[in-house]
């Protein structure tokens, strides 16, 4: 990790990992409070509840991107910085847990928090603007204070409309930011591709490492482990959806310059929501407790199974420039995974088990598409390249006097 001591972002591009322990600090705080709102849907579930738990997610993976942008554009470690982090943290705690629409805080009290944890974002802007001597423009502030505002009205509204100055604050913040800010920034060299590349990467692991945090909890006081099975499909699936990411779509292939961000960004975000929804539901079903799952949870696995490869697959577009041939498997496998549910979960004899072991087998089936994909990058036989792929090694060194391969 790098010291938290502000530097030039010429300096801090050519170090790595450029991360700070405080960043990652951060992180566990969100990613505890985003899974908060898959668990809202689970214990009651219905339509409007997963409505409003798509938002939830959304918003606060929002304030982490934006705090990402002002880490990202003004590294440092001064006091008031982890100060007002910390404060910011609260926040988005206290957030994260009125989402529960029966057993939470209230609503008004959540949308109060975030606007405190927007407006947090946007005074760390203008410190990190003034501790670095960089012109910030005003205008570039405007749609975090006006979604700010927005959170605060809907605090101060009596009637039962949360979700809907939720959504309308996300809008008024999230259109002008990705559709011009983002590209001044950008334009201007202030935004570091390396540190935004670790930071979505870490994001990710921690989601993974979120859901195997629930599954032990959700086992500690059993005992036993009621579903060895899909215990032991927990650690596959994820594995794969690590090296899906790791190995196939941000491998060391991939070059920075060139991605996406802007719908990196969006991938992300449906991306996280996918392995979050289909981690709470596999660990339900290892703690012995299907009976409790009916025919809207199995859909809803299916539906945050079908995301992620339908995320991967826009992933891939972003990073790479194109489908490919992975790209174009894992639009198929998710719309494979959606006609599965429909045709599959309806009907009253088929088993959880059969949805669950068949879409874990096409996920798993994309991760090794994906990695040999990616390995066939540099023009090897597939055969070499599959191999490559599935023992995990690194381009061997080239011989002295051998031809050189063509560029990617």
């Amino acid at each position: 990790m790098t010291s938290e001591h502000p530097e030039s972002h010429a300096t801090a591009s050519t170090r790595s990992p450029t991360v700070s322990w405080f960043e990652l600090f951060y992180d566990l705080v969100v990613v505890a409070a985003i899974s908060l709102t898959n668990d809202a849907f689970l214990a009651h579930p219905s339509l409007e509840n997963a409505g409003l738990a798509v938002v939830c997610m959304a918003a606060l993976a929002w304030v982490w991107f934006l705090t990402t942008l002002y880490n990202n554009m003004f590294p440092g470690g001064d006091l008031l910085r982890r100060l007002l982090l910390l404060l910011q943290m609260a926040a988005i705690a206290i957030a994260g847990l009125s989402v529960d629409q029966v057993h939470g805080i209230d609503n008004r009290v959540g949308l109060l928090a975030y606007g405190c944890a927007l407006a947090i974002v946007a005074g760390l802007i203008v410190w990190g603007g003034i501790t670095a001597r960089s012109r910030i423009r005003t205008r570039s502030l405007v749609p975090i204070l006006a979604a700010t505002a927005i959170c605060l009205a809907g605090a101060i509204d009596s009637t039962s409309r949360s979700g809907a100055y939720l959504a309308a604050a996300m809008l008024a913040s999230v259109l002008p930011l990705l559709l011009t800010t983002y590209a001044q920034w950008s334009d201007a060299s202030m935004i570091r591709l390396d540190h935004l590349r670790e930071r979505l990467g870490l994001f990710v692991l921690i989601v993974l490492g979120e859901g195997f945090a629930q599954l032990l909890s959700a086992l500690h006081f059993l005992g036993t482990i009621p579903r060895s099975e899909v215990f032991a499909l927990v650690f596959i699936l994820s594995f794969a959806v690590w090296w899906i990411y790791f190995d196939g779509t941000f491998s060391d292939h991939t070059v920075l310059a060139t991605v996406r961000w802007r719908l990196t960004l969006l991938g992300h975000l449906t991306l996280v929501f996918g392995i979050t929804g289909t981690l709470d539901i596999l660990v339900l079903l290892a703690a012995g407790e299907e009976n409790e799952l009916g025919d809207a949870s199995l859909t809803y696995f299916v539906g945050c199974l079908s995301l992620v490869l339908l995320s991967f697959a826009l992933l891939t577009f972003t990073a790479k420039g194109r489908l490919g041939i992975h790209g174009w498997v894992q639009l198929a496998c998710g719309v494979l995974i959606v006609v599965v549910g429909l045709v599959l979960v309806p009907q009253s004899d088929t088993s959880t088990d059969a949805v669950v072991g068949l879409s874990g087998a096409i996920v798993v089936a994309n991760a090794i598409i994906a990695v040999w994909a990616d390995a066939t990058s540099d023009r090897r036989p597939w055969r070499a390249s599959l191999g490559l792929a599935l023992r995990g090694e690194a381009d061997p060194p080239p011989v002295e006097g051998s031809p050189s391969r063509p560029p990617v």
